[in-house]
């Protein structure tokens, strides 16, 4: 079973390695638990804040699908 960081979309992969230099700790901190967990319903709202932050999701995208789910931010299992 692949992580969750091994299921990002492709934009948002981009977003967080561009924030990488300037938002260090915060980018790890996402990093890590995207790679600790397996299901969308572990991470915390904090983290999923985070991520979508640090991922730099214009707000007008954000749903509550997206946030709830994880729509277009993790792709679906094959």
């Amino acid at each position: 079973m692949s992580t969750l960081y091994d299921r990002l979309e492709p934009e948002i992969l981009r977003g967080l390695d561009n924030n990488k230099n300037t938002y260090k700790a915060g980018t790890r901190a996402v990093i890590q638990a995207l790679r600790g967990n397996n299901s969308w319903l572990n991470l915390t709202v904090g983290q999923v804040h985070s991520l979508i932050m640090f991922s730099d999701v214009p707000y007008a995208k954000v749903t509550d699908q997206m946030f709830k789910f994880g729509e277009n931010i993790i792709k679906d299992e094959d």
